[in-house]
């Protein structure tokens, strides 16, 4: 579960932050760092201009030049304010030595230092350089002087100066092949390598019109992207220290667009090389032209010896031994494992990077070249939701996780689903998501067809292994999954085969704890292979609903695999396990809780059924109808519940009592009258014995009522006491909360045998306090951060996250953004995910943009808040999200005004 921060309430009690926050400090030095490096870009473009002998990137200084009789000297700066001697007096003293040293004659030309900064110079800095005995061989460069030399790039104020810059200079290269801030990008990269060591740390004459020339053509043989890349989830480098890796995905998973993407931002020399047009003779042929056309001069080629395929790639191979080379070969499983294998070895020197679709000898293959298939992870929901705005058939983040979950995130698999949507569903996605789901699709879809032709392959155990892995929608283990197969007449044996089967082509994946599962692409088509009998259908859901209960009895199952139970409850009918569960709090927490409302209206509407779970049944619609804040649904309910209660009071219990009361308590509330409420509240506790759970239940619901109706100090007073006496029940005192973490608080429960439910009803408590206090603009000490701690506890997420909202906005107002991202990070996000609170989880991240935009990190806070915005979410949360992006916005005009 989602760690709270113990260090949240440390400003309250007064003790001193430990680290402060380092997110200015980190995006300084970055910024510091890509300045310098576009510096040395843009010398590196001037390197003709200036009849450069040689740059050096950090030896003695950040740069240095070596010119004919000169040796330049260059040290890069930026700084927030003004440029003092602090500043750059050790490059100053330093250079003293740099000069005995060409004074002695151990170093040819005549030095001089340039000292470049983004800033002017400050008051005292001025004065000084301004005297008769500053060093006539030292100048400081700044936005506001000249260059001392012509050929030297100016001084710019930002990074958005340099790039243009670098840019405009870049356009003057004599090639048209590569766009100019690409050429920029890729010199950065190169002189970011040359800094690691590479190379000596050297460019010379001899090597930068080629430097320019291999940038050129590098890019030339990968295909052109169709759209604007958008990264997936995850990505992997495209090079790395491996010699041979393995990107394996289905067709359309995006493999060769993320390579000609990543290319353009690779340092070093790549290769791009498709076999699909190539038969597999004539894959290492052609392989060896194409080596030989781009790293061999004249000679070379010259004297290659006659011959073809392997024999031709080997003497390639040769002249390539002292050079780094990269190729990515695309298409490899059009070849077999022993051609791959065969071409690995004929290229030891040479990193490859295979592209290719699952295959069914893969495990072979991996084995051959003892390497382990890595895969790329689709898109997240932020790049499905761009996709489908662009197409003009936005969703809301519960539909495009759906959609995600029927594609996989797949780029070419999402980018037809959003035409689909556009073109034969009205622009209505979540409609479109319903027929794939159901099958009931009647446009063919690239995912249909493609997908299709794997599993017509298939033999029969596996399609059945496949089709009851989908219809189980989670993961399973083992045992689960042969107690399942049992019901479809697929033996253990058989069962096996059919896995092995499916993990050869990609179509299984195997999770941690030895857990099995499908690729979420392949699930729709799969449940095409569920065993057709009726009957058989049945006994399939109910054992898998049993499965699932087991694993969630032993408390060691997941939150997908409750959603997945209650779901087959409503499936099967098994209202007697569902009403008891939907009569828990804890239901209501759920962000699945409002698809079982079809099953809970049928208990309703079947008038045979029993009174009892006619009542659990209208409670549970009701609760949803209150907590979406539908007064008109939630008063109709009410109206029927009370119908029932009055022809079947005979019935009724405790229980029963309090839950009609808070319906009604809050009915009231929305019509704002008191004394109705208060007198609903009277009449029922008349009912129910002193002391009890009950009362205190009852209790809340009317201060929650009474706050509804804006009556906010009679509501607090009440909170209040509730929070005493639930103290009090719960053995607590206030010192065993101030300051101790939620693991020292569990500890002290458990040993009371404490029932968790408490802990939930305490912490509402706790939050109503607060909320009212608020409400009457009085300070409210630390009931919110308890009510957190409690919460989480109790493992009301949605209250957790809902609370720790309120809480990151109390810290923002304290002007402390390093616990409010603290909280946000550690708490809040994980929490909001990890439930699949889709609804929650954008809020969070459009406040976490906000809290970015006060630390200063306007560029990201933009970025993200932009990101929401491609969601279709409800009026009044699209109102806030744009509130929000104008507050972004404001804080960035004050951060940094316009001129006058």
């Amino acid at each position: 579960m989602p760690e709270t921060p113990e260090s949240l309430h440390a400003d309250v009690h007064g003790d001193t932050v430990i680290d402060a926050d380092q997110l200015v400090r980190i995006t300084s030095l970055h910024r510091g760092f890509l300045y310098q490096h576009l510096y040395t870009a843009a010398c590196l473009l001037r390197f003709k201009t200036a009849g450069m002998h040689k740059l050096l990137v950090e030896r003695d200084e950040d740069l240095e030049a070596v010119l004919p009789g000169r040796h330049v000297y260059l040290q890069v700066k930026t700084r927030s304010r003004p440029l003092q001697w602090g500043d750059i007096s050790s490059a100053v003293d330093s250079f003293a030595a740099v000069r005995a040293r060409h004074s002695d004659g151990k170093r040819p030309g005549h030095p001089q230092l340039v000292i470049v900064a983004n800033v002017p110079l400050g008051p005292q800095l001025v004065t000084k350089t301004a005297t008769a005995d500053w060093p006539g061989d030292i100048t400081l460069l700044t936005p506001q002087t000249a260059p001392p030399d012509a050929w030297l790039p100016p001084a710019w104020s930002d990074l958005d100066e340099a790039i243009a810059w670098c840019t405009r200079e870049a356009a003057q290269v004599p090639f048209s092949s590569l766009a100019p801030l690409t050429l920029v990008w890729k010199l950065a990269a190169r002189v970011v390598y040359a800094c690691t060591g590479h190379g000596e740390q050297a460019f010379t004459a001899d090597t930068v019109a080629d430097l320019h020339e291999q940038f050129v053509k590098e890019l030339q043989a990968f295909p052109t992207l169709a759209h604007d890349y958008l990264p997936q989830a995850d990505e992997p480098d495209l090079l790395t220290d491996a010699r041979v890796r393995l990107i394996a995905g289905f067709s359309g998973a995006g493999k060769t667009a993320w390579a000609a993407h990543a290319a353009q931002h690779c340092p070093e020399p790549l290769t791009y090389f498709d076999t699909a047009a190539l038969t597999a003779d004539a894959v290492a042929g052609g392989l060896a032209r194409e080596l030989t056309a781009r790293y061999l001069n004249t000679e070379q080629r010259t004297n290659l010896p006659h011959g073809s395929g392997i024999d031709l790639l080997r003497a390639v191979h040769r002249h390539l031994a002292a050079t780094p080379t990269a190729v990515v070969l695309d298409n490899v499983h059009r070849l077999s494992a022993a051609e791959l294998k065969q071409i690995t070895e004929t290229l030891p020197t040479v990193r490859l990077v295979l592209l290719g679709q699952p295959r069914p000898d893969q495990t072979i293959l991996s084995a051959h070249l003892g390497i382990t298939a890595e895969f790329l992870h689709g898109w997240n929901a932020d790049g499905v939701a761009q996709v489908l705005a662009d197409a003009g058939a936005p969703a809301d983040a519960a539909t495009i996780a759906r959609l995600i979950a029927l594609t996989g995130g797949l780029p070419l698999y999402v980018r037809n689903a959003a035409q689909l949507a556009q073109s034969h569903y009205a622009h209505d996605t979540a409609r479109m998501c319903q027929a794939l789901t159901d099958r009931q699709h009647t446009a063919p879809t690239a995912q249909d067809l493609i997908l299709e032709e794997i599993f017509d392959g298939l033999a029969p155990q596996a399609q059945t292994a496949a089709s009851l892995l989908a219809l189980a929608e989670v993961p399973l283990a083992e045992d689960e999954l042969s107690r399942l197969a049992q019901d479809a007449g697929l033996g253990p044996k058989d069962c096996a085969r059919g896995l092995r089967t499916l993990a050869g082509l990609g179509v299984l994946q195997r999770l941690g704890d030895g857990l099995t599962t499908l690729h979420d692409a392949t699930r729709a088509l799969a449940t095409d292979y569920i065993p057709h009998h009726a009957d058989t259908q049945h006994q399939l859901n109910l054992t898998l609903s049993d499965i699932l209960h087991d694993s969630l009895i032993s408390g060691s199952a997941e939150s997908r695999r409750l959603a997945r139970w209650a779901r087959l409850l409503a499936r099967t009918e098994r209202t007697d396990q569902l009403l008891p569960f939907a009569s828990h709090d804890y239901f209501f927490d759920q962000s699945f809780a409002v698809d079982l409302k079809p099953t809970l209206q049928m208990v309703v509407d079947d008038h045979v059924a029993r009174p009892i779970d006619r009542f659990d049944a209208l409670n549970a619609l009701a609760t949803l109808a209150l907590d979406a804040g539908d007064a008109a649904a939630h008063k109709q309910l009410t109206g029927e519940l009370t119908a029932l209660a009055d022809t079947h009071h005979e019935d009724w219990g405790i229980r029963e009592t309090v839950v009609l009361a808070g319906h009604q308590m809050h009915q009231y509330a929305y019509d704002r009258d008191t004394k109705a409420l208060n007198a609903a509240y009277l009449a029922a506790r008349a009912a129910l014995p002193k002391e009890s759970a009950a009362r205190r239940i009852l209790r809340y619901n009317q201060a929650k009522s009474l706050y509804q109706a804006e009556r906010y100090t009679q509501a607090d007073t009440i909170a209040l006491n509730l929070v005493e006496i639930y103290m009090a029940h719960l053995g607590l005192e206030a010192d065993d909360i101030v300051g101790a973490s939620v693991e020292q608080v569990a500890a002290r429960l458990s040993s009371a045998d404490t029932d968790l439910d408490d802990c939930k009803r305490l912490a509402d408590c706790l939050a109503l306090r607060a909320g009212c206090r608020r409400q009457l603009d009085q300070p409210f000490g630390l009931a919110a951060l308890h009510a957190l701690k409690f919460y989480q506890l109790a493992q009301a997420w949605r209250h957790f996250v809902t609370i720790g909202q309120d809480i990151v906005d109390d810290f923002v107002e304290l002007g402390d953004l390093r616990q409010a991202m603290k909280l946000l990070d550690d708490a809040l996000l994980p929490a909001a995910r990890g439930q699949g609170f889709a609804d929650l989880l954008l809020a969070v991240r459009a406040q976490r943009a906000v809290v970015l935009a006060h630390a200063g990190d306007f560029a990201t806070a933009l970025t993200e808040i932009d990101s929401l915005l491609n969601y279709h979410v409800p009026s009044c949360q699209a109102q806030e999200i744009n509130n929000q992006k104008h507050l972004i916005e404001q804080l960035a005009r004050l951060e940094r005004p316009g001129p006058g």
